[in-house]
């Protein structure tokens, strides 16, 4: 029986350092409210002074807390805000904003039989109001992240330079007391800078915590220390800017720390893990923290003696870690009865592919950056093939250039599907989902399947009723569940959509998913850093298309370099070529074609907004020279590729015949000074039927092979 890879393991495109932050950020709320809302409020009776020793703590810690928070947010964020406000508006400003009005409902009502608990609450409807527009309560951080994202967003043609001296100033502002700030407002007003830091310095922030060493946690520590001792013996808390420039400091330190605590053994598992799982911490623990004062406060301050003293010191430490517990089990209890609402927006859109906790939400890898394809292929290193890179002297006499050609065809699963869904599957499996749903002509759902099965989630796949039988039977065999519905990608997503909502499921959409996009690119990369290794660099790079996935993550992996990057449409499939003449994602109704894998109706929203810039030009390709270019293979290289595969060689054997002077095109040249050019080709998959390969292969050839 399969089983859930092991907790403790980094699961697949994270960034394990920003999740140990997380994780620590958020024991630091808990721990801050235990302190002051129940702690400080018993009666110990000691002679020592360690109640306020704690407090003292927990006031040094607040330059740290949410800041860090935030950076880690905007971190979280900075290639979202790059992306169409229908994309990303909606899990990442409506969700938030639904997220704050359902749970501040919630407390409300449940903080509403303990009027002697020190919280915000709403004690009639014009203070609800308030709380839920202009004046946030303790929820205030899923306030912020809405308000925080749309200001980043609207602003992001603005220089980062200009965006942080106005939000700094803002915060510096803020820290003063100048500002009239009821609530949490003035908190709202002071954190903004350090989420707009983490959206637009982000690659600083990233380079920061990996050059991380004991040398800068103790000097990044000692300038915190210094702030802070300046700010308590010369009261300068409230001068303008040094509240602002300690924060600073604390987030550098923080930064630091949660990067060298990535590396323990012990803790950095842990807190990666709690980091993943904020969002139900953040909701719960306050009410569940109400509870334990009610019924746990007058029971310890009766306690005499050793046991007092002993308590009065280990309290906050053991009460957190039991709100801690408490908050993610009554967590999980709501999410196994079916209440994903309470964690989610009620309907989710395909290509948002929710998590259940927005602070727990990462997208990395993500678009458009290359960076994040490279990490995906560290994460994908030794857990799918790294597939043999061909080369054929007859094939290069046929495109009259040099043509490499990635073999994803054998790739597990026969294609490089296999490599996103990894990659998606490996993420949502670490954050707790115990299944998943995807939808896919074929080789994205055996993917889906066989990542599900190594995972140990469950699967569900819905396929075409038209659907090969081999990728059928492969989905099955992996172990699941598979529906068959319609014909196009529309009938598909409805049916896909439902079995995720009613079985609370997340959808693994098959190409409109930064994660499915960042693995199928670590295919383009690998074949790229075999080309620069053989001396041979890449020129050209030539990747099929279907609903864009593929080719997205080829512009990315190529970006920064001056590899060109060709799409390859059949004919009367083209929706990449029509949406990059039309300037927006353009369907069209899919014309029979061999190539059964790049007939999705519609290029995605996400690879498009990669391809329309990166995108050098798409061929298209008939029936015919998808024939030719699979029986060439077949024959000269005894590989074989399903047509959609094949496709990509007959596209560069067609750039390779427009470039000829005869051929009517400039799209290639064959040599560029003397040299000769190297072309890139993807051969996406090799899931194909018996009888196809011998109906393909049993005429005549009519191309020239070399005996």
């Amino acid at each position: 029986m399969p089983t859930r890879t092991e907790g403790n393991a980094p699961p697949d495109g994270r960034v394990v350092w920003a999740d140990v932050a997380k994780g620590a950020c958020i024991v630091l709320v808990v721990l801050w409210h235990v302190v002051v809302k129940d702690y400080l409020r018993i009666d110990w009776r000691v002679g020592l002074p360690v109640p306020g020793a704690w407090g003292l703590l927990g006031e040094q810690l607040l330059p740290l807390r949410m800041p860090l928070f935030f950076a880690i947010s905007g971190v979280f964020a900075a290639n979202a805000v790059a992306r169409p406000w229908r994309v990303s508006g909606r899990p990442r400003i409506a969700r938030n904003l639904y997220l704050y009005a359902v749970w501040l409902l919630i407390h409300t009502a449940l903080l509403a039989p303990a009027p002697g608990f020190p919280t915000d609450r709403a004690t009639h409807p014009g203070e609800l109001l308030a709380q839920l527009t202009v004046t946030p309560s303790n929820l205030w951080y899923l306030y912020a992240l809405a308000l925080y994202f749309a200001i980043a967003k609207a602003l992001r043609r603005v220089h980062p330079a200009v965006l942080l001296t106005a939000a700094g100033a803002l915060s510096a502002v803020a820290a003063t007391g100048l500002l009239d700030s009821p609530g949490n407002r003035g908190q709202v007003y002071q954190n903004l800078v350090f989420f707009l830091a983490g959206v637009h310095l982000r690659p600083y922030l990233t380079r920061w915590a990996d050059g991380a060493s004991t040398r800068r946690l103790a000097g990044t520590g000692a300038a915190y220390a210094v702030g802070l001792a300046v700010m308590a013996f010369a009261g300068a808390q409230r001068w303008p800017g040094v509240y602002l420039l300690v924060s600073v400091l604390a987030v550098a330190f923080g930064l630091t720390a949660a990067a060298r605590l990535a590396r323990h053994r012990v803790a950095g598992p842990a807190l990666a893990r709690l980091g993943r799982r904020t969002l139900g911490v953040y909701v719960i623990h306050m009410p569940v923290l109400a509870l334990l004062d009610r019924l746990l406060a007058a029971s310890v301050a009766g306690l005499a003696g050793p046991a007092r003293a002993l308590l009065v010191t280990v309290y906050p430490v053991l009460l957190t870690a039991l709100v801690l517990a408490l908050s993610l089990a009554a967590h999980r209890g709501l999410t196994a009865l079916g209440a994903h609402w309470l964690f989610d927006l009620p309907r989710r859109r395909a290509h948002s592919n929710p998590e259940g906790e927005t602070m727990s939400r990462i997208d990395v890898p993500a678009l458009p950056d290359r960076t994040h394809v490279e990490e995906a292929a560290r994460a994908l290193s030794g857990r799918v093939v790294r597939t043999p890179v061909l080369h054929s002297p007859a094939i290069d006499r046929l495109a009259g250039t040099r043509v490499l050609l990635k073999a994803e065809n054998l790739q597990d699963g026969g294609s490089y599907k296999m490599r996103g869904a990894m990659l998606a599957v490996g993420r949502l499996a670490a954050a707790g989902h115990t299944g998943v749903v995807a939808q896919s002509t074929g080789n994205h759902a055996v993917a889906v399947a066989l990542a599900a099965r190594r995972h140990g989630v469950a699967a569900t796949v819905v396929l075409p009723v038209d659907a090969a039988p081999v990728k059928v039977d492969r989905a099955r065999a992996a172990g699941a569940r598979v529906v068959r519905a319609g014909t196009t990608v529309e009938e598909r997503l409805a049916v896909a959509r439902r079995i995720a909502e009613v079985e609370g499921h997340p959808l693994v959409d098959a190409y409109d998913h930064p994660d499915v996009v960042a693995g199928q690119g670590s295919a383009s990369l690998e074949l790229i850093e075999e080309a620069a290794r053989r001396d041979t660099p890449l020129d050209a790079l030539v990747v099929p298309v279907g609903g864009g996935g593929g080719i997205a993550g080829a512009c990315l992996a190529a970006a920064g370099t001056p590899i060109q990057v060709y799409g390859v449409e059949p004919v009367g499939c083209d929706s990449l070529a029509r949406s990059l003449a039309a300037g927006r994602p353009t369907p069209v109704a899919p014309a029979p074609s061999l190539a059964d894998g790049l007939r999705p109706g519609c290029v995605g929203d996400l690879p498009f907004a990669v391809a329309r810039t990166a995108v050098r030009g798409v061929v298209r390709v008939d029936d015919d020279a998808i024939v030719e270019a699979f029986r060439l293979l077949l024959l000269d290289l005894k590989v074989l590729v399903e047509p959609s595969g094949a496709a990509a060689l007959a596209g560069a054997l067609r750039l390779g015949e427009m470039a000829r002077p005869s051929g009517g095109g400039t799209e290639a040249r064959p040599s560029d000074g003397g040299r000769q050019l190297t072309v890139g080709v993807v051969l996406t998959g090799g899931n194909v039927e018996a009888d196809l390969v011998a109906r393909l292969a049993g005429d005549r050839m009519t191309v020239g092979v070399a005996a």
